[in-house]
């Protein structure tokens, strides 16, 4: 999965000033796309052809794998909690606006929601949140978090994190402004007042995690014509199609178990304690 998110980290800002933020942000369709074909028998293995993969040591391999599951069940631990102060946060009206839950997703918004917006700039910001549930946003948030409990000690996963929220903010609002074309004055408005709640989550969609100044200058730019959208969709489906093939092509052919069972045969008696006669 670190390479896709470095494609991807490489791709993203040309993809985005050529075909919209989007497109941009499908880009993160790369990274499940190489984990799946990680998960299939590889290309070798397949054929039947190359060496097979040297194996770990049996003590070396259940220390490494011990020490995956403690990181992935300490890092989930800390998302659990960081998710319980934010909703602890919700309940105070201290967070939002955003959309909380990713199976049954629900609007959170401040206590002084009705008094810091007016009313066009509340219509905008609940616009800008049901686009986020229709969207599926909030169930690629608990894909992401999944990734980063399984990739916890890569930090390009959780670098890659950090940049999906991003792209998925600018492509909401991508899709809030192609709905409702006059209203960019406003938009920049209502995100203005949007002031930085300190109480994250890492499963919530929310406006004040985000580089306001990068998202009011987006607001600026026009999104390009359908024909170029057409043409990156196609783009897209090409090159998830090519990482998921290269990713299966180019891993090593499985580890074979049959292929000690003649040096577990020698090594039997010398295991025993028994030595072999003269």
């Amino acid at each position: 999965m670190g390479r896709a998110v470095l494609l991807v980290l490489l791709l993203r800002v040309p993809v985005r000033n050529l075909f919209g933020a989007r497109l941009a942000y499908g880009l993160w369709s790369l990274v499940p796309a190489a984990a799946a074909a990680s998960v299939f028998p590889s290309l070798a293995e397949t054929l039947g052809v190359g060496a097979p993969a040297a194996p770990l040591a049996p003590g070396l391999a259940i220390r490494v794998a011990t020490l995956w599951l403690g990181g992935a069940a300490l890092f989930t631990g800390f998302m659990i909690w960081q998710e319980q102060r934010f909703r602890r946060a919700a309940a105070r009206g201290k967070a939002g606006p955003a959309v909380m839950g990713a199976l049954w997703p629900r609007i959170v918004l401040p206590a002084d929601f009705e008094t810091r917006f007016d009313a066009r700039e509340r219509g905008l910001i609940l616009l800008h949140e049901r686009t986020h549930i229709r969207r599926g946003d909030p169930i690629a948030n608990l894909i992401v978090a999944a990734c980063r409990a399984l990739g916890w000690c890569n930090p390009l996963i959780h670098l890659g994190a950090a940049f999906t929220r991003i792209d998925q903010e600018l492509a909401c609002d991508a899709t809030v402004l192609a709905l409702k074309s006059d209203i960019r004055g406003d938009y920049a408005k209502a995100l203005l007042k949007v002031s930085m709640f300190r109480t994250a989550s890492p499963l919530a969609c929310g406006w004040g995690t985000h580089p306001l100044i990068l998202r009011v200058s987006f607001l600026k730019r026009s999104e390009p014509d359908r024909r170029r959208e057409v043409a990156g969709f196609i783009g897209l489906i090409a090159l998830s199609v090519a990482t998921f093939m290269a990713v299966w092509s180019l891993a090593p052919r499985g580890f074979e178990p049959g292929a000690l069972a003649p040096n577990l045969q020698m090594n039997a008696p010398q295991a025993a304690g028994v030595l072999p006669l003269p």
